[in-house]
Formats: structure tokens, sequence, C-alpha cells
């Protein structure tokens, strides 16, 4: 007897006219289901149900004055209104209100702890803590391991990733903020100094963050590397677990390369202040306050005091009076006689190694790039590929194992920053060739 069960295809149902359409509505009709979404979450609306009249004034808020006098706005907004009522909103007609459809209220929720997922502190250190406290105390017994892989891992498992991503992109923000404030041209420098001090703090507790996510996530999987059972079933899922865990660590990896590529910007900023328009300004702010500041003796009390100009904010300091006087020597007065130049004869055969050197380096970063692009050219035919395999294929071509590792761990981060790729490593199968031993790795495109 033929089944006539339909098959579910998300691609088939998502293309179908207008589906797409009615699940993400147009900004105008996301920013209308936001604002209901707020009022809902702080009673603003009794019960949570709302008129149609409030729906339709927040929708003739989001509209130009063109639009209001162009068409006809209650006809205008009754059709979106409409589009609304089949995934986000719930009308009753005996009360003659609207209420929130569960997807509706799950997308805002989502949204929402994204969102905020910018600003507020993350909690990996306090959930991989207890997640290593509850497997310690798992230990003496595979029920209670077997426990914590199905229960109390699953548990904290969605909120980690979650917070992974919210100290991804808080990280990312911070570093995007400091490159753009060491480039500000509008601000002074002492503020453009206090501005960058403020971003260089807020990106090293950020820093201290990933630090702490890297030390905690890799003592977790230490420890479920060093559990020996013979269960079948609870090495499946410790594998599992530990495949998770090496993802945290390649996504906090990437992280912290991200904020590595600030240095160069500090530098640069530093740079600037050194260049001759800074120390010009600096010398004429120097001549001003010599020339327009005054020494003043107190009545009373005889002490002396400098009166500097009108336009310097005067700024008070306390110090104890030096044992010694230290005079700087003025080097425009008394220039340092500049020392005798050394000559330097050409080797020309260093400088024929050198090039030599420099040559392979080149050829070398060129026959690199050309296997990692053969590699993931044979990828998008065959869609899995075996990096281990390709290794030893190319130490075979090349005769160069710096080559072949470089292309093995040069595909291995290509694939972790890809949505689009997996990548699967098996501890337990091992490759043995040429000598060396390697973990089977491969990588799938999805």
């Amino acid at each position: 007897m033929k089944d006539d069960k339909s098959i579910f295809n998300f691609k088939e149902e998502i293309l179908k006219p207008d589906t797409y359409r009615e699940l993400f509505p147009e900004e105008r009709e996301g920013l209308v289901i936001v604002h209901l979404y707020e009022g809902v979450i702080n009673k603003v609306y009794e019960n949570g149900r709302f008129s149609g009249e409030e729906i339709h004034r927040l929708f003739e808020s989001t509209m130009t004055t063109r639009e209001k006098e162009t068409h006809y706005v209650r006809a205008y907004n009754k059709e979106r209104i409409l589009r609304l009522q089949k995934y986000f909103l719930n009308y009753d007609e005996e009360t003659r209100t609207y209420s929130f459809q569960e997807y509706g209220l799950n997308l805002c929720k989502i949204v929402k702890a994204t969102l905020e997922g910018s600003f507020k502190p993350t909690k990996i250190k306090v959930i991989c803590s207890e997640l290593k406290n509850q497997l310690n105390n798992a230990l003496y017994s595979e029920d209670l391991i077997r426990e914590w892989l199905e229960v109390h891992f699953e548990h904290y498992h969605p909120t980690l990733k979650q917070h992974i991503d919210f100290l991804d992109r808080q990280i990312d923000e911070s570093v995007s903020k400091l490159r753009k404030d060491t480039l500000a041209q509008h601000l002074e420098p002492l503020e453009l100094l206090r501005t960058v001090n403020d971003d260089l703090t807020e990106i090293q507790n950020k820093n201290k963050e990933l630090r702490s996510a890297f030390t905690e996530t890799n003592s977790i999987n230490l420890i479920l590397t060093q559990i020996d059972s013979e269960n079948s079933a609870i090495l499946g899922l410790i594998d599992s677990k530990v495949y998770f865990f090496d993802s945290i660590q390649s996504r906090l990896r990437g992280t912290d390369r991200r904020l590595n590529r600030i240095q160069p910007k500090i530098k640069q900023l530093f740079a600037a202040f050194r260049n001759p328009e800074y120390s010009a300004q600096t010398d004429r702010f120097i001549r001003f306050l010599l020339k327009y500041s005054e020494l003043i003796r107190q009545e009373g009390t005889g002490e002396k005091r400098v009166i500097f100009p009108k336009e310097v904010r005067e700024v008070t300091t306390r110090f104890k009076r030096p044992k010694y006087i230290h005079f700087d020597r003025d080097k425009e007065l008394f220039p340092i006689r500049s020392k005798q130049r050394k000559k330097y004869t050409r080797d020309i055969k260093a400088e024929k190694e050198s090039k030599a050197i420099l040559d392979k380096a080149f050829n070398d970063s060129e026959t690199i790039d050309n296997w990692v692009n053969l590699i993931f050219a044979e990828l998008r035919k065959n869609k899995e590929i075996n990096i281990s395999e390709l290794f030893y294929r190319v130490l075979r071509d090349t005769s160069d194992f710096t080559i072949a590792t470089k292309v093995y761990f040069e595909v291995i981060d290509m694939g972790h920053e890809r949505d689009d790729c997996t990548i699967k490593i098996n501890k337990s199968n091992l490759i043995r060739k040429e000598g060396l031993i390697l973990w089977s790795t491969v990588l799938q495109e999805h």
C-alpha cells in the first residue's frame, strides 16, 4: 500500500508565494510588532490584549506625510494587519481585541535577547564553572557521567552557545569602535587619548572574559578526554561533547585573532602624536604659556604663584619640593655632536643567500595558495574531503613537510571560518603514513 504521507521540504515550503514575506515582515511591520511586544511585556495592555485602533495608530506613526496624502491610510494599513494575522497576531471577534501568537512572541524574544547580548555582561565563566563542578562530582560512576552528558550539559548547551555569540559580537564591536576612534579627526589630542583609553579598558575587560572562557572550556575538554569507559553509548556522547568544546575553542581563537588585529591601529595612533604637526603645536603652546603667563607674589603669605592666560584653564596640583634642581638640556641651544657614520661593505654572498631565502618564501606561499584553492575546488565538487589524506598527498608531491603542514592548518582554519563548512575530527581513527600519525580529519560542505 502506497504511503500517502507527504514529506516536509523546508526549502519548497518557504519558496511558496508570500510565505517568506509573512514569516519575516518588512521593516515597518516589524517595528509595529516590536512596539506591541514591548507594550505586552511592560503590562501596558491589559491581559496582553490591544485594540485595532492601537495597531492603526502605530502604523500611522511610521508613515511619512506624503504617504498619508497619497494613500487611504486605514485601508492601506488594514492589509498589513491582515497579513500579520497569519503568524504574528490573533484576533478575538467577541472582545474585538488582538493578542500575540506564539510564533510572534518567540521571534521577538530571540531578537531582544540577541540585541541585549551586545550590552549585557556574558556568563561564560559562571556556566563553565558550574558545568566543570558537576562533571567532577559525576566522575565516581558511569550513571552520573551519563546523567551529566544527557541532562546537565544539554541544560547549559544553548545558553553557553548564546553567550559565546554575545562575547564574539561584543569584542567585534569594541574593536571596530577602537579602530574608528583612533582615526577620529574632530577630537583634540587629549580628548582622543581619553576616548582611546576608555576603549582599551573595555577591550581589556572583554579579553579577561575571553581568557576565562579559554581556560574553563579547555579544563572541561581535558576531563572528558580522560574518562575511561567500555560503554559505547557513553563514549559516543563524550565524543560529541569533545567535538562541541573543540568548536568552541576554535570560535574563541578566531575572536582572539580579532583582538590581535587592533595593535597596528594603536601604533598608528601614537605614531601620529610623534609627527611634526603635533610637535609644532606643543612647541607653540609652550611658547604661548611662557609669553603670557605671570608670576605674582600673594599678599600675606608671600608665596609665588603662576597665573596662566585666561584661555588656559587653571589646574591645581600638589607635589613635594625636590631636593635637587634638575635642568633639561636644550638640544637646539646645545646640540649633541653627531657621531661619525659607520660605513658598511656589501656582502654579495649574504645578499644572494637572503634573496634565495626570500624567493623560496614567495614560491612556498604561492604553492600553499594553489594547494588550498585546489582542495576547496575538490570540496565543491565532492562535498566531502579527508584533510589528513590530503596532507600526505601534499607531502609526497612537494617533499616539503612545512608546506604540507601549512596547507593542512590553512584548510582547517578556513573551514572553521566558513558557515557552510563543518570539520569532523575522529581521534579514534589514526592515519599512519610516511612515519607520521594524524587523526582522521574530514571537511564537509553543506
